[in-house]
């Protein structure tokens, strides 16, 4: 369970997240919607425990998550995240090393489908070739919440939609919370069990998605900024 109480976070006087109350209590895949700068990423590096809030609080499964929390029981992968520069099949052998958890043969069916390079070093790869490799390695770690911001960076439309298929076969054999951050309204409305909208720091929606979704996240937010298709 995720419950955020009273959740802000200042940068300076700046409000990026203001008096946000929320709680995630089953597993399923939570959509977090909104445009450019209206921070679903602080929000996420905040429950992830990247990022410590101003005020208000944060836990799952009642343990309170900030900077200092050792085991957050969290995995999260930002856009443009940085790996060690090793060949895409050694990355993930490392990451199933050191995590026993993680799912090994999920990680190079996944390689395989999306036709990555195993001799191929990291830094080498495409922006939606590293990101792809980064989705993997989050979900294949099999923590029990998932957190991935504009997982789709960079990926073109055949990937998008590979991608939504990985993220629903990887949630039918594990299921857990996975929480997908973007902007991209359209693909995602068929493999997400939950939506939250956020716009200028604050929730405006937590709910089932209702069936037109780009028109709706228009009417919430009040134009059409970010809704990108």
């Amino acid at each position: 369970m995720i419950t955020l109480k009273e959740v802000t976070k200042l940068y300076g006087q700046a409000a990026v997240l203001k008096d946000i109350t929320l709680s995630m209590d089953e597993p399923g895949i939570y959509c977090l919607l909104g445009r450019n700068g209206a921070g679903k990423t602080t929000l996420l590096k905040s429950i992830a425990g990247y990022r410590n809030i101003t005020s208000g609080a944060i836990q799952i499964d009642g343990k309170t998550i900030t900077t200092s929390t050792l085991d957050t029981g969290v995995s999260y992968i930002e856009n443009f995240a940085k790996h060690f520069n090793l060949p895409v099949r050694k990355l993930l052998r490392v990451a199933s090393e050191v995590n026993p958890n993680y799912d090994h043969d999920f990680a190079l069916e996944m390689m395989e489908r999306f036709e990555l390079e195993g001799k191929k070093k990291f830094n080498h790869l495409s922006l939606g070739m590293k990101t792809m490799v980064s989705t993997i390695i989050c979900l294949a770690s099999n923590k029990e919440i998932i957190l991935l911001d504009e997982p789709v960076l960079g990926f073109d439309a055949i990937m998008r939609v590979e991608f939504y298929d990985m993220l629903t076969r990887s949630f039918q054999k594990h299921p857990r919370m996975i929480i997908v951050s973007t902007h991209i309204i359209e693909e995602i409305a068929k493999t997400i069990h939950k939506l939250i909208i956020i716009d200028k720091g604050r929730i405006l929606f937590f709910g089932t998605p209702p069936e037109n979704l780009q028109d709706f996240f228009i009417q919430m937010v009040g134009h059409k900024g970010g809704a990108a298709k």
